[in-house]
Parts: C-alpha cells; structure tokens; sequence
C-alpha cells in the first residue's frame, strides 16, 4: 500500500472510531460539563451523577464533573441551574426535593424554571438499622414506638425530601409518633446511624450498599411495590404497612435550554443505559432503569409535582 493511501485508511478508520464510541462531533460539547447535584458527598444524589458520569465515558467526549451545591433542601442547586447560561453545559441532577421544597416554603426558583431533560432512573427508597439493631422486622420497629411514643430516633434527608415524607407516612399509617432527625444528604445519616446517633434511616439501597456488604447495615424493607430483584428483602407493605414510594433520578437544565443540548444528553443516557458494564452497577444496587425524554420527563413532573401537593395537604404540612 503506497504511504498516502495508508495515511488516508488510518484517518478513516480514527473517524470510525469516533463516530461509534462518541456522540455530538459537532459544535456541542466543547468544553467540560458540570452536573449539580443538591446531595452531599456521598448520598444517593451525588452518587447517581458520578456513576452516570463514569459511564458517559467514551460517549460524551469531554469530561462530565459534579459539584455539590447543598444547602436550602435544593433551592440552592436549583437557583444555580436556572440562572445558568442555557448552552447546556450546566445540568441538574432532580430528584422529588426539588418539587417538594418549593411546595413547603418560598424559594427564588422552583422546577418551573428548569428545562426537564432526561430522566434515568427510579431509586428504590429502603429503611435501614445498624447491624447488631435488635429489630428485625418493620413491626419490630412499630411495636417499639407504641411502648415508647416520640423516643425512636428516625433519621431521614431534610424537610421536603422523600425520605422525611415516608417518615411522616409512617407516622400515620402506623399510628405512631417518633423523633424526626433531618440530616442533609444520605451520607451523613449513614454516618449517624452506624454511630448510635440515630435509630434507623430512610434512604437509596445505594448509599448503604457497601455497609450492608460488609455486614455493618441491615435493611429492614423496601417501599416499592415488589421486592427488589434478587433478593429477600420484604416490602413495608408486605408487612402490613401500606407505603409505597417512588424516587426519580433524572436531568434538568436552565429553562429554554438549546434544544440539539437536550437531544443530544437523550442519545447519550440512552446509549449509556446500554453499556454491560453500567447495567452490571444499577443492577447491583437495584436502580431501575427508567428512561424518559424530555416530553415525556416534563410530563411526569407535573403529574408528581400533583401528587405531592396533594399529599403534603392531607397530612397537613400546607394548607
């Protein structure tokens, strides 16, 4: 083969290459991308986006970083995003908080003022004890608060989150009263309660995933519908505690985001979902792959946003 001619199959062949392993040659992306998450360090939030962006690798061709902007149970995170340019190089990693804080107190922008995306996943919420806990069972811990009313120390996320909400679920569906302790993100209450401080937490199978491996956590139950694939965990409804909670995990972006932004994250998280060995890590910690575009992300929102309006009024947090 003459040299210009193997010059020229060399060239082609490094184009293939690109084309099958990334997406968007084209004027976006050309610069790294920042997804935020409202999580701390650690919790389910901030574990989400930096699996997604280790799996975005080869498929996005710049790099993905997170940053953690906590604080104001989301409404920090969510004013960043939406007052970010709308180039789609800034992205907001959504779960329920973001519609649940603006529907407990004022804030300087809601979820109306982000362009929804993508979603990626439903995140099973589970209710978790330190190892050597004496209950067992979720009526274990039912049974307890009623001899000993507003003394079991019930760990969950902030005000506004999932997980303060079923600990308020399961205040009234059990017909008992415990201590409500509110932490930031996920992985400070794990902290607590593998310390003592407090009794149990509400949380994503994923933030206590390798403690459970190593026999320092035990999950009581699940709130889903089912049990989770694989295993034997029971669900709160199984016993006897009718809950079922849904968590989603997605993207967002400033309102008016570019739409060949949205269009490409939509191919990218499709072509991510995929990968063997993205599927092998969601499998493992029992996220469900959910996918969503964008109008059909925009239309589950408002449907949720709905449903928790309606909810935080029959149990009373708003008028």
């Amino acid at each position: 083969m003459k040299q210009g001619a193997r010059l020229v199959t060399l060239a082609l062949a490094a184009v293939l290459v690109m084309t099958v392993g990334a997406i968007g040659q084209g004027s976006y992306p050309t610069k790294p991308i920042t997804l935020v998450t409202h999580s701390s360090v650690g919790a389910g939030g901030d574990i989400f986006l930096r699996n997604l962006a280790k799996h975005l690798e080869g498929i996005v061709q710049v790099p993905v970083v997170v940053e953690n902007r906590s604080g104001g149970s989301s409404a920090r995170a969510v004013t960043h995003v939406a007052t970010s340019p709308k180039d789609g190089y800034i992205l907001y990693g959504s779960t329920p908080t973001m519609l649940q804080t603006p529907i407990l107190t004022k804030t300087p922008h809601s979820f109306l003022d982000l362009q929804p995306v993508v979603n990626v996943f439903f995140d099973p919420m589970i209710l978790y004890v330190k190892a050597d806990s004496p209950w067992k069972t979720l009526p274990d811990i039912v049974n307890a608060a009623k001899q000993r009313p507003g003394t079991i120390r019930f760990g969950a996320a902030t005000p506004g989150s999932v997980e303060h909400m079923i600990a308020h679920q399961i205040q009234k569906v059990a017909k008992i009263t415990v201590q409500p302790v509110t932490f930031e993100g996920g992985g400070d209450l794990l902290l607590a309660v593998l310390g003592g401080h407090v009794d149990l937490g509400v949380g994503e199978f994923a933030e206590v995933a390798s403690q459970v491996e190593a026999g320092q956590v035990r999950v009581v139950n699940s709130f889903t519908s089912q049990r989770l694939a694989g295993t034997t965990i029971p669900t709160a409804r199984e016993q006897g505690v009718e809950i079922v909670v849904e968590k989603f995990r997605g993207l967002l972006g400033p309102r008016g985001m570019d739409p060949a932004a949205v269009a490409y994250w939509e191919q990218a998280v499709k072509r991510a979902l995929s990968r063997p060995a993205y599927r092998g890590y969601y499998t493992s910690v029992h996220l469900l792959p959910s996918f969503m575009d964008h109008d059909q992300y925009k239309a589950y929102l408002h449907r949720m946003n709905q449903t928790l309006r309606r909810y935080m009024k029959e149990i009373g947090v708003v008028q």
